[in-house]
């Protein structure tokens, strides 16, 4: 635990270093123990559930915003910044995720990912991004609550969002992560049938653990599983369309002489799926291709390759196959807090 003798022997940004964000661990596909377990929990009186927000996960520190590999995009968002500053709460500490409401974490990058200006431009355009609160690390009078319980950090945190942000303008803007203790299974099933994401359990004598993911602490829980990859390069779009309707298929293109029906990622030179990989006992390993990429992520993927190459993809899947492999896997987005080398894949 960082205490307040040390704090004062440290610059600012050494100070953010230092400060950790807790991540739920999840239970492996392939460990039917440990998914029975999981499932156990959603009737357990000793866990809560949060609704797991699709977003980027940011710390806000007094009214400075940091991801969570310690990037400051303060200035990306200064509506939030404005109002937490008015506030002059310098000690407050507050974890939680930059997010537009029934978005994906994709879209927020449209905000996270540019520079100041750009993030304003797209603000203008789409609207001001949200920011919903799950945790507090450290009161307004510099009380630090990682050692209390998730349960007394929840009541902190309730009491702070009602007495300074509740029924003021910005609590359009700024929320409180939804969370039951009862009715978990009946929770998280509106949860997914509303298409969002998934939830977190969280145990109500939980600590918070800066930079852990400690198991049954946090667990996330999903429809299905996901994993983090990295874009090694790109595979062409298939050639010749084989669907129904050809009379009214509108792409075509002469191919040795005669004009065929293509696919329109063909038509238009796009590429076709991205190529991921992962560390596999310390080597970068080819793991698998993923489609369901977006057109307008698609055409840039073509036009700016290297504006991706390397970089780390949320990959979602049905399963892992016999061999070890993720079965039916499906691009999300990009994860752009995750390093490259964090991706590690174990067959």
């Amino acid at each position: 635990m960082i205490v307040e003798s040390q704090t004062q022997k440290l610059s600012f940004n050494e100070f953010v270093q230092r400060i950790g964000v807790m991540k739920p661990n999840a239970a492996k596909k392939d460990d039917t123990r440990a998914l029975q377990k999981l499932d156990k929990l959603l009737d357990d009186p000793n866990y809560a559930l949060e609704e797991k927000i699709d977003g980027c996960h940011y710390k806000m520190f007094g009214y400075r915003f940091y991801s969570a590999d310690n990037v400051e995009k303060t200035d990306n968002f200064p509506h939030l910044r404005d109002f937490f500053k008015k506030l002059a709460m310098y000690n407050l500490i507050l974890d939680g995720e930059i997010h537009y409401p029934g978005k994906t974490s994709q879209y927020a990058t449209h905000v996270t990912g540019p520079l100041p200006s750009g993030a304003l431009q797209f603000q203008e355009q789409h609207g001001y991004i949200h920011y919903t609160i799950f945790d507090i690390l450290r009161t307004p009078k510099a009380n630090w609550t990682i050692r209390n319980t998730y349960q007394e950090r929840r009541k902190l945190l309730r009491y702070f969002y009602d007495t300074f942000i509740k029924g003021t303008e910005m609590e359009q803007f700024i929320h409180l992560v939804p969370m039951t203790i009862e009715g978990k299974r009946q929770f998280l099933n509106q949860i997914l049938e509303a298409g969002l994401e998934g939830g977190v359990l969280k145990k109500l004598d939980s600590h918070y653990h800066m930079g852990k993911r400690p198991m049954w602490q946090w667990m996330k829980i999903k429809q299905e599983d996901d994993a983090d990859l990295i874009i090694m390069g790109f595979e062409p779009a298939a050639v010749e369309y084989e669907g129904k309707n050809l009379e009214n298929w509108p792409y075509w293109k002469e191919i040795n002489g005669v004009m065929r029906p293509v696919t329109k990622f063909h038509y238009y030179g796009w590429i076709g799926s991205v190529v991921l990989g992962a560390y596999v006992n310390g080597v970068l390993t080819r793991i698998c291709t993923a489609s369901g990429i977006s057109e307008e992520v698609r055409r840039d993927m073509t036009e700016n390759p290297q504006k991706y190459l390397n970089k780390v993809a949320r990959v979602s899947f049905m399963e892992k196959t016999a061999d070890g492999y993720p079965r039916h896997p499906v691009f999300k987005n990009l994860h752009e807090t995750k390093q490259s080398r964090e991706c590690v894949w174990e067959f």
